[in-house]
């Protein structure tokens, strides 16, 4: 038996129909130079309770003949146990082998084709496929096997911690950025499991045994810890019985208390200085709000002022000072707990440490003190929006939609563009305010300068 709730959908994110209307609104915004970009849908979202506490979120839409279903499990690196960091991404690689199906680090291009692709982060855990309407019920049936039980040999754990081990290798012991990034994170948490990497390390991976995984396992992928998102070419009604049948036959498990952490205050800028690595960079890491914070969507605005494209506010400064060679931003507001805000600069040639740090800090302080120019808030917001819109794919809309429904704010999704369209140059003047401050920040450093900034730091006259 389910329990269902009809809520109104006026946001891309939910439907084909309104992508192409929005779009178009949001094309003559830019020409135009005002109007609106948000439309109402003619058709809603329907979000379902099985008995079991499984929450089902169905988005029909027949504009082609393709469907995309995502799983969203309330569990990442965050509720790995002390000393066994790498847990839950473990489990993400292991929920594979009953299946009969490699993970996509092991499968080929051919083999991945219609697959689920998993991901897990600090907070969730998420399977995505894209489909044909015909193959709906069998990614079903798949997802929901990988629900219900775990059925894994010591052959298994020790196959899926050699995988992850190389995958580190490759991907995060041979990049720059990866490697400064977790050093980075290693200083601006102090408490919080968000200062872990989400892999862990081959170190942690040993010491996760068969009862560990099976433990987690049977804690966390419980129905009442999930969503299940399918968006696309289906008929509402004949899934919901289909989700009912497959899903509906896992019994509820009891959850695990909510994790509390209380982060104590940073007490001054904290640097961290890496040998020599590769082409110089530089990140400086903010402390920002959690997910539901009123100053989530100034903060994305300020991401694309800061960054997006060559004259934005800080590309424009850096690249016309040749200090930098690239210059990006990484911020997410879907952190269950406040997290990060990265500025991120590779140098340029020669690399100067100091002058780039002062143009950072001087990019800053002018937003701080003057705010935005006349028309550069709307510009902003039109770029985001629109990337936004052209970026909404049938995949994309399954998987955010999951990390809402896991954060308890589905509704929220919906107003999305909303909330970005009601930002003021005054909220994002009012962030740089509240959170852009030296002394709540951590800067990372690494390439050829290394010890020339060393040398100035330990004299106290680093920046």
């Amino acid at each position: 038996m389910t329990q269902s709730i009809i809520l109104t959908n006026r946001d891309l994110l939910f439907s084909r129909w309104q992508f192409w209307k929005i779009l178009l609104g949001g094309i003559l915004t830019v020409m135009g130079g005002a109007g609106t970009v948000l439309a109402t849908a003619e058709k809603g979202i329907q979000e379902h309770t099985l008995a079991n506490g499984l929450k089902v979120v169905l988005v029909e839409d027949h504009w082609h003949p393709l469907a995309a279903l995502a799983v969203c499990y309330g569990v990442g690196s965050r509720y790995d146990p002390a000393g066994k960091q790498g847990l839950a991404h473990l489990l993400e690689h292991l929920t594979f082998r009953p299946l009969g199906l490699l993970h996509a680090e092991e499968a080929t291009p051919t083999e991945r084709a219609g697959r689920a692709r998993a991901t897990t982060d600090h907070d969730t855990t998420r399977y995505n496929s894209r489909l044909l309407r015909a193959e709906i019920g069998s990614a079903l049936t798949a997802e929901a096997a990988r629900m219900a039980t775990l059925q894994i040999s010591a052959d298994d754990l020790a196959h899926e911690k050699a995988i992850i081990t190389k995958e580190r290798r490759q991907l995060v012991e041979g990049d720059t950025w990866r490697n400064l990034l977790e050093e980075v994170d290693s200083v601006a948490f102090r408490l919080h499991p968000y200062r872990f990497p989400t892999a862990g390390w081959p170190e942690t991976l040993a010491q996760i045994s068969l009862d560990d995984v099976q433990r987690h396992f049977a804690a966390y992928y419980a129905p009442g810890n999930a969503v299940l998102v399918v968006v696309g070419d289906f008929h509402t009604q004949d899934l919901l019985v289909r989700v009912e049948s497959t899903f509906g036959q896992i019994p509820a498990r009891m959850l695990p208390a909510p994790s509390v952490y209380v982060e104590p205050a940073p007490g001054g800028e904290r640097r961290v200085l890496l040998a020599p690595q590769g082409a110089p960079r530089i990140a400086y890491a903010y402390h920002v709000p959690a997910f539901g914070s009123p100053e989530n969507a100034a903060l994305e605005v300020l991401s694309t002022l800061l960054a997006d494209g060559d004259q934005a506010r800080l590309s424009a400064r850096l690249y016309g000072q040749h200090l930098a060679d690239a210059v990006g931003i990484e911020y997410s507001p879907l952190n269950r707990d406040p997290g990060l805000f990265y500025i991120k600069v590779a140098l340029g040639s020669p690399a100067d440490f100091r002058l780039t740090g002062e143009a950072i800090d001087d990019v800053l302080w002018h937003l701080r003190e003057d705010g935005l120019h006349p028309g550069e808030l709307e510009q902003t917001k039109k770029r985001l929006l629109l990337d936004f819109y052209l970026n909404q794919s049938l995949e994309t809309q399954a998987e955010r939609s999951g990390q809402y429904d896991t954060l308890a704010a589905l509704p929220r999704a919906e107003h999305y563009a909303d909330q970005l369209q009601a930002v003021t140059a005054t909220d994002v003047q009012q962030a740089i305010r509240a959170y852009f401050f030296s002394e709540d920040r951590v800067v990372g450093i690494t390439g050829v300068a290394h010890q020339d900034e060393e040398r100035l730091h330990q004299e106290g006259k680093a920046r």
